[in-house]
């Protein structure tokens, strides 16, 4: 992406207000400017704190000319409807959603509610799954090499999942930037119709508990006709996405989980594990 985004742009990436490719297309622009990027980084510290800080006005009860106002003479309603928008207008602004987070359909505001590396996942997979010519960075003919890069620069061990008995193919894998400028991986898949699904891997801040044993639990999210199954487990956040029926893309990430559980080395587990053990 060669054009700076505008300030607008900005502020609205930071809030999650723009369409999955052309945010995908900003977090490019911000990792190839990394001045830009600690700025904005600056700004997301900022919408924290500000949430943080006015978190509990929202179980506040209204001031009391407001629920005087409730009762008040007929011929006060209207200004009372003014007083009110502007209240909840102010509460929006404070907390870093704006006016147009009230009115957001279900299902975008679902997608708003997912992490944000669901957001990215399938951020980038709008950009790279129509690409024809460069859809990858490595191809799956260096698939040792691709899985020992992405694994270095996100920090744990990686492993592919091999879906042939799923119908489909790896097509390769690329490195991507992720919020606060952290590493991504996403590994693209392929069957005999030409339809793809991406598999996105990102290692999360903090580790899950010591002796956590529960099974992740699949979360769905969609946006338009792409549709995404996630879930954490451990340090890592994996999503697969793909124009897929739900049925379908649920049993292609039934597959992916069992054999990134697998033991590195036994039956069933992913292609190419790296030292280490399997990345949990």
């Amino acid at each position: 992406m060669d054009t700076r985004p505008g300030e607008t742009e900005l502020h609205a990436w930071v809030d999650g207000q723009l369409a999955p490719r052309r945010a995908a297309e900003v977090a490019q622009w911000l990792a190839a400017h990394p001045d830009e990027a600690a700025r904005v980084a600056a700004w997301q510290a900022q919408r924290a704190g500000l949430q943080a800080l006015h978190a509990g006005l929202l179980d506040e009860p209204a001031p009391p000319h407001l629920a005087r106002a409730l009762i008040a003479p007929p011929r006060r309603a209207r200004r009372f409807e003014a007083l009110a928008a502007g209240l909840l207008l102010a509460l929006g602004a404070l907390l870093g959603y704006g006016a147009a987070e009230w009115r957001r359909p279900p299902a975008v505001a679902a997608q708003a509610a997912a992490p944000g590396f669901v957001r990215e996942a399938m951020a980038a997979h709008a950009v790279y799954v129509p690409e024809q010519r460069h859809p990858v960075e490595v191809d799956a003919a260096q698939q040792a090499h691709l899985v020992q890069w992405l694994s270095k620069r996100l920090g744990a061990p990686l492993r592919v999942p091999v879906l042939d008995d799923e119908g489909l193919r790896l097509v390769g894998g690329r490195l991507l930037p992720g919020e606060a400028g952290q590493a991504r991986a996403q590994f693209m898949y392929e069957d005999a119709q030409g339809r793809r699904a991406t598999l996105y891997v990102s290692v999360l801040g903090s580790a899950a508990a010591p002796g956590a044993s529960a099974p992740a639990a699949f979360q769905w999210g969609g946006d338009g006709p792409t549709h995404s199954f996630y879930w954490v487990d451990g340090r890592q956040g994996y999503a697969l996405s793909a124009d897929l029926p739900r049925a379908r893309l649920q049993a292609l990430a039934t597959a992916v989980y069992r054999q990134l559980e697998a033991p590195a080395g036994l039956p069933g587990a992913g292609g190419n594990p790296q030292p280490g053990g399997p990345a949990h």
